[in-house]
This record gives C-alpha cells, structure tokens and sequence, in this order.
C-alpha cells in the first residue's frame, strides 16, 4: 500500500515526526495528492528548495489562483492586495527592495531595546497563573506574551489586539489551513479588509503625528531614495504581526510541552540558566514552531530521485528536516547542549527570518522566568488529546493544559 502524506490527519498533526521519519527513509521527495503537491522531508533538499532562488519561487500565488472558481478568485483578489506586499512571498528583486526596508525597521539594536519591555510582559502574565492548579498555558501565557510585545513594537494598541489576531488568524486560512476547512475564503475576505482598514487608518495617524515605533520608522524609511507605499507598508505590517506573533506562541507552546515530557531537563535548566540560550535552539528543532516553507518550481528540475515538473508546489518541511539523522545525531532525542545545531526552524537562505532576535529573545527571557518561579510543569491531560493546529504553514496546540509547582 502506497504512504500518502494527509495534513487532515489528527494524528498527523499532532505528531508529525514519525510520518516524516517514514518519508525520509523511503521517499524524501513525496507526491501528496492531498496537497496537489511535492512534502520534502530531508535536509540537504529542503535547503535546497529554499537557497535556489531562480528554480523555486517564493511568488506562489498564482499558481494558486489558477485552481479557483472564478467566485473564489474575486475574494483572492480582495486578499491578494495584502499579500503581494509581504516579502515572504516574493522574489529579488522586490524581495531585495522589501527586506531593506524592513532591515531599516527591524533590527537586533531595535530587538535588544525592548528586552525590559519583554521582561515586564513576562512577569505581569506570570503573577496570573494559578500555581499548582490546571490552566491553559496558550490562552494565559503564549497567546498574549508574543502578541503584546510585538503590537507594542509596532504601535498597535493593545486594547485592539485580540481584534487585529482574529483577523490575521482569518486572513492566514488563505495559505496556512490545510484543505477542508469550510469558508477559508471568505474567512481570508473578512480578515484582510478588517486588517487592512486598521493600519491603512494607523498609517495616515502616524503621518501626521510620528512615534517611537516601528511603523513610524517604516514609514520614513527610504531605499534608494524611494519609500513604500500605503499598500505596501500595510502588507509589511501584517506579515510582522502574524510572523511575529503565532510562531513564538508556537515556540513557547512546543517548548512546555517538551519540558513536561522531560522533567530531568526542568532541573538541569534552572540549575544552569546560563545554557537557555542553546536550550531554546533545541527547542525550535526538537518541535519547530514553522511546520513548512512553500515555493512553485518555475522550469521543470530534479530533485533527489524525483522529476519536477514547472508550476508544481513544493513544501520544505521544516519540522521534517530537522528531525534528519544526516544533520543531527539521535534526533528525536531532546539534548539542551547539542552544538552544533544548524537547525532550520526559521527557513534557511535570502528569505531567513529578520525577526529571529527577537523571538529568541522572548524564548529565552520566557522560559528563564518560568523555571524561575515553577519546579514542576506537569501535562494534565493525556498528550494524545491535544488539539494542534489545523495548518500547512505553522505547528503547535492549540490548547495546553498545564500544572506548575
């Protein structure tokens, strides 16, 4: 019987790791015909998906609207606006252009000064939780942290933030749900012109009166002489907030769930806090917050054993690659010291993430203070009836039930 990779599958979501070890072994270059679509489970292909630039295009989308009704198209298009503005999704030279821009904006400098904003966020929702009874780590913690330090960044009022995560969290089911998820579309609709009428109002206030934040400095930031236009710093904006956003919660998510399952490494680490720095490095590979990468293949290429042809989707699974035993010896096995660890949890080439300081930052401060303060981090219900994300694009549960003692 022929192994087809299915993103539905519960089980496949919630552990993955073992449908990707199959597929390393024995075809790292699979056909899912659930994806319509190529699932890359090897490191060396993985990077190679991601580091050749003019074979696998980060400018997916118009492939993807080639296969909706033309219904459907009118609603991409509404969508679209948004995204053909994120850097994620394209290729040099705008990529180049964008990321300049965005480097102006967002950098380790910038990062590093918001350590006391992040240390105070930490605390405040740390004083919250109810020691020694179950709660949900994701809505007290994870879900808040991330998304208060990086609207506080950008300028967004956190009073609006559970309103601006809806509508990213709607404006994301356009690329990040696996199929099957009813009214992704008109979700996506609703998301983007709900987003997109926040920040193109936030813009027109920044102009006319600026701050210290990022979309202030992103407003007047020049390349060449040439600034971003409304629909363009909208775009960067939203990326930020999504970007910066789920896939901390998803690392600090991830990360509880492997220091409940490992409590031997619960005493080393707060006996050495000095080592959370190359800890939160085995995290993001142990269990990586970014589940895949995808490109369109734009002339027809080998890769591996496999015949590629033009306009096929590519997905360099990250959580895949980085489990691979060519890079990474005994890898389902969670070592807190492993060095090297060349993991590839936020991608890997011209497209690595720029706010990767920042989310280690926030791993490292998060979790310091919480074994800080707890000895103990239990799991309180079975860890086979945690809900995970329902996406092609991000990894983590979506509910966290926790003790801490």
């Amino acid at each position: 019987m022929t192994f087809i990779y299915d993103p539905n599958d519960p089980d496949v979501r919630r552990d993955p790791h073992a449908v990707f070890r199959k597929l390393r072994e024995t075809e790292p270059v699979h056909w899912s015909p659930k994806l319509s679509g190529w699932v890359v489970t090897s490191y060396e292909l993985a990077s190679e998906v991601l580091t050749t630039n003019g074979t696998y295009s980060a400018e997916r989308f118009t492939a993807v609207q080639q296969h909706l009704s033309e219904e459907k198209r009118v609603t991409a298009a509404e969508v679209m606006r948004w995204f053909q503005h994120w850097m994620v999704f394209r290729d040099p030279p705008d990529h180049t252009r964008l990321r300049r821009h965005m480097a102006n904006t967002l950098n380790i400098p910038v990062f590093d000064a918001r350590r006391e904003t992040v240390i105070s966020v930490v605390n405040e929702l740390l004083d919250r939780i109810p020691v020694g009874d179950a709660f949900d780590f994701f809505q007290a913690f994870s879900l808040w942290m991330p998304g208060i330090v990086v609207a506080d960044l950008l300028g967004v009022e956190r009073d609006r933030l559970l309103e601006v995560k809806q509508w990213s969290d709607d404006m994301m089911t356009f690329i990040g749900s696996a199929r099957g998820v009813p009214d992704k579309y008109e979700r996506a609709r609703r998301g983007a012109n709900g987003m997109g009428t926040y920040f193109l109002d936030l813009i027109a206030k920044r102009r006319a009166e600026p701050r210290e934040d990022a979309l202030s400095r992103l407003i007047a930031s020049e390349v060449e002489g040439q600034r971003l236009s409304d629909d363009e710093l909208v775009g960067c904006m939203m990326m930020v907030l999504n970007g910066g956003h789920e896939t901390t919660a998803n690392l600090l998510n991830n990360s509880m769930l492997a220091l409940a399952a490992h409590p031997q490494t619960v005493q080393h680490l707060r006996q050495h806090p000095d080592e959370m720095a190359a800890a939160v490095e085995e995290f993001l590979r142990y269990d990586s917050p970014v589940l895949s990468i995808g490109r369109i293949v734009t002339e027809d290429t080998e890769l591996g054993d496999q015949e590629i042809a033009a306009g096929d989707r590519v997905f360099a699974m990250l959580v895949g690659a980085n489990r691979d035993p060519e890079v990474f010896s005994d890898p389902d096995e969670l070592r807190t010291s492993r060095n090297p660890n060349p993991h590839m949890a936020f991608g890997k080439g011209p497209h690595f993430c720029l706010g990767t300081p920042l989310a280690r930052l926030e791993g490292q401060i998060a979790l310091t203070a919480i074994l800080e303060r707890f000895s103990s981090i239990e799991l309180c219900e079975p860890v086979e009836s945690i809900p995970w994300l329902n996406s092609l694009v991000t990894h983590g549960p979506t509910r966290l039930p926790l003790r801490l003692k």
